[in-house]
């Protein structure tokens, strides 16, 4: 099971009653994971109170999102204790690589939200990616899946669909060649679809949604 805090809920006295809430809400005694969901406002204080949870056994491991190599250099350098995971936005078409590199210094995890990419059809349709589907008789999510658990990532794909689900799960009958993963890695364009550096991001993250008065 993992959750998040939200920005709403960030500093270390909300944050506290933040974490709380969502152990009620779910009725459980503790979370497995537990992430700080956007890198603004005062990240220092909510992280102090993961810290404290986790002490506490409220929270088995805890992590952050959203964060840049720049951001994570700043936000985490007093950080008393090391996060588990950094999830962001991760794909084929853009590989965090910069981030990647940063990460390994302390054998943080990427977890990679949007493994497949949106959905995006040039991403699926690459004729690297069918090739392969051709190949393993896999389909192209599945290529894509198997690429980014073999670089090492934590995936994490959508799907309300059971069958899609099914599908997600069915990659480990087959592994890519370390010239197919050459060829997956040569996809990427250094372009992401969401800028966490981007001024203004927390303002109107904090503005326009809040998940409680």
């Amino acid at each position: 099971m993992t959750s998040k805090l939200w920005l709403q809920d960030y500093g270390y006295e909300a944050a506290k009653l933040g974490i709380q809430t969502s152990l009620d809400k779910l009725g459980l005694d503790h979370i497995d994971l537990y992430l700080l969901h956007q890198p603004y406002g005062d990240v220092a204080g909510a992280w102090k109170a993961l810290e404290e949870a986790k002490a506490e056994g409220k929270l088995r491991s805890i992590g952050v999102s959203n964060m840049t190599p720049k951001l994570y250099r700043e936000l985490t350098a007093d950080f008393a204790s090391v996060p588990a995971v950094d999830q962001v936005e991760c794909d084929p078409f853009f590989q965090q690589k910069a981030l990647r590199e940063v990460l390994s210094e302390n054998d943080v995890k990427l977890e990679a939200w949007y493994p497949l990419g949106h959905g995006d059809k040039s991403l699926l349709e690459d004729p690297v990616i069918t090739t392969l589907t051709e190949k393993y008789g896999k389909n192209a999510g599945q290529i894509i899946l198997r690429f980014e658990v073999q670089e090492g990532f934590i995936v994490l794909p959508k799907s309300t669909n059971p069958e899609r689900i099914r599908g997600n799960i069915d990659i480990f009958d087959f592994a890519l060649t370390d010239e197919e993963m050459a060829s997956i890695r040569a996809l990427d364009t250094g372009k992401v679809s969401h800028d966490p550096e981007a001024p203004g991001v927390g303002e109107m993250l904090l503005k326009n949604y809040k998940i409680h008065d």
